[in-house]
């Protein structure tokens, strides 16, 4: 059901049933500075979350949070007491929001303790006092309910009936669904933060965070805005036979601008990624001038191994490859999804670092590094 559309059920709701003639409704919306797939609701004794679960925000989700009495809505929400005293996190980026909120402790199950940088969440899961539910790739329900965690963080599937499991549901395992990778920017992902800040009640902590997240980013991005020069940059690395770079209205892309370079694959209205072969990345990005996010390569020699037809690019014979996997544990877990993603000033200072290293000559690189 849209937004909209239950918002509409919600009025109708009241209207039509004289026992919820004071049923409390959502009539205060906050404004996000830049996050468009979850909006807040601020009530008089509660709060409520609505999460868009697919590209196009048809399709919504509402989550009621309270603290003192359940409030009366509709029945088609979610209602959780907070705050919750437990999290199952299904992303490694999930784990890196709650270090933000000093939010570790309510973490008892992960996905994949392989995927973790937190030197925390791995003793635990070493231990088995933190539970891996995703091991072979898919969610263990059974593991699940034995868990049974308040909440599970995960992204859409795209399957509501698998994201929304009728099992986890009967057992009060409420999955809070979180398309926060479809953000059009860096700084709309990182104020993700405000909304899982309502399930710990760390509001105040969340704002105060983010607050500085964007100043730092904003500064950052005043150094880079009168840059006559703007190098040319594509990203990523072909897969099988397909090549997913990001669409001009990515927040990769955002980032790549805000950082002073022009994006080779900007002429275009799309989110999310493109799918293209080898071909077409050739004839537009032969001569760009520097190469980003090569997956798991730590070398160029690592690189040309994968494809012999890469050497024709300018940005290889150049040696201007920068990979995101600066920060790799043992078992090939990135700090760039855990905690990159949450910090875009971080990453905006590598990139601008990368692409202008005269602004910021006192910059260490930390999320990326270059591949020789």
């Amino acid at each position: 059901m849209s937004l909209v559309s239950c918002l509409l059920f919600l009025s109708s709701c009241g209207n039509q049933e004289k026992s919820k003639r004071n049923a409390a409704s959502l009539t205060h919306p906050q404004k996000n500075n830049y996050a468009s797939y979850f909006k807040i609701f601020k009530e008089e004794n509660f709060s409520a979350l609505v999460t868009y679960i697919n590209t196009q925000k048809t399709d919504s989700v509402v989550y009621i949070l309270y603290k003192g009495e359940k409030p009366e809505l509709s029945s088609n929400a979610y209602y959780i007491k907070t705050p919750v005293s437990s999290v199952a996190s299904l992303a490694s980026v999930f784990v890196g929001a709650l270090h933000n909120l000093q939010c570790l402790n309510y973490i008892t199950a992960v996905d994949n303790a392989d995927y973790i940088c937190n030197p925390l969440i791995k003793q635990k899961c070493a231990n088995n006092t933190i539970q891996q539910l995703s091991k072979t790739g898919a969610l263990n329900i059974e593991q699940t309910l034995v868990c049974k965690p308040d909440i599970i963080l995960a992204n859409p599937s795209g399957e509501p009936k698998k994201d929304f499991d009728a099992r986890l549901l009967k057992a009060g395992i409420t999955p809070v669904i979180c398309a926060d990778y479809y953000e059009n920017s860096s700084l709309a992902r990182a104020e993700w933060a405000k909304a899982f800040a309502l399930f710990f009640n760390k509001e105040q902590v969340a704002d105060s965070l983010f607050s500085s997240i964007e100043k730092n980013y904003l500064q950052l991005k005043t150094l880079t805005d009168t840059c006559t020069h703007k190098p040319t940059v594509f990203s990523e690395i072909k897969i099988g036979d397909v090549w997913f770079v990001p669409s001009a209205k990515s927040n990769m892309a955002q980032l790549f601008k805000d950082a002073g370079a022009d994006y080779i694959f900007s002429d275009n209205d799309k989110t999310g990624s493109l799918s293209l072969n080898l071909e077409q990345v050739i004839n537009k990005a032969i001569n760009a001038d520097y190469w980003l996010n090569l997956h798991h390569c730590n070398s160029a020699e690592d690189v040309i191994k994968l494809d012999k037809r890469y050497d024709v690019f300018n940005a290889y014979k150049k040696r201007n490859l920068y990979n995101n996997n600066a920060l790799i544990n043992e078992a090939g877990g990135n700090a760039y999804w855990e905690y990159g993603l949450n910090h875009s000033d971080e990453l905006l200072a590598d990139l601008i670092k990368i692409f202008h290293s005269n602004l910021l000559p006192n910059h260490t690189l930390k999320y990326y590094k270059q591949l020789k």
